[in-house]
């Protein structure tokens, strides 16, 4: 066989290979995001899962056990000290996290802002749907994604934030790629906590 004929092949099977991993690449994604079929049994906060399953085994946890579901992180910057509250949903059976909120008070208008990150192959067009306790729902468009996921922002409005504060549970819908609507529920849990180190 000639060098060049050599070559083609090569070249030929180097392509083969590679949309072969890319197609298992987007179908493994997929499929780890379609597969969910009860959030509710496998979606849930990581550090609240902990404390359910040393009380499913008859064991009392200590208080110290179960952790706060909303974390506070907060950095210095020109304007001030920048906070944000921050929750995350994991998956049960990888421990991969799936969608992470984030409420934020910018130091120079100290109005709540939500960030809500939802995984890739998400179906974009249909955004977020979101709903606070048993207000009606609203959906939010993503803006961008990365590596991490894709993102939607809202500015929290004053009588939403009390809610949560008097334990309002957030609800939020996404889509799989194929339409397919994924419903968590976001505890508002120790929210008030984290909202008064934010403050």
């Amino acid at each position: 066989m000639r060098l060049g004929a050599k070559i083609a092949t090569a070249t030929v099977l180097l392509v083969l290979i590679a949309s072969g991993a890319a197609l298992w690449f987007l179908v493994f994604n997929e499929r780890s995001l379609t597969q969910i079929v009860s959030p509710k049994e496998v979606l849930v906060p990581k550090d609240a899962d902990q404390g359910q399953r040393a009380g499913a085994q008859g064991t009392a946890a200590p208080a110290r056990a179960v952790q706060p579901v909303w974390r506070v992180n907060c950095s210095d910057g020109q304007a001030g000290l920048d906070c944000r509250a921050v929750q995350t949903i994991f998956i049960k059976k990888t421990g991969q996290r799936f969608l992470t909120v984030v409420v934020r008070m910018p130091p120079d208008t100290k109005k709540a802002v939500m960030l809500i990150q939802a995984p890739l192959r998400t179906y974009l067009p249909a955004g977020v749907a979101l709903q606070f306790g048993q207000d009606a729902a609203r959906t939010l468009p993503f803006q961008n994604c990365n590596r991490l996921g894709c993102v939607a922002t809202y500015a929290v409005t004053e009588a939403e934030i009390a809610g949560m504060l008097n334990g309002a549970d957030l609800t939020i819908t996404i889509q799989t790629r194929q339409k397919r609507p994924i419903t968590l529920t976001v505890p508002a849990g120790d929210f008030p906590e984290a909202y008064a180190k934010m403050k």
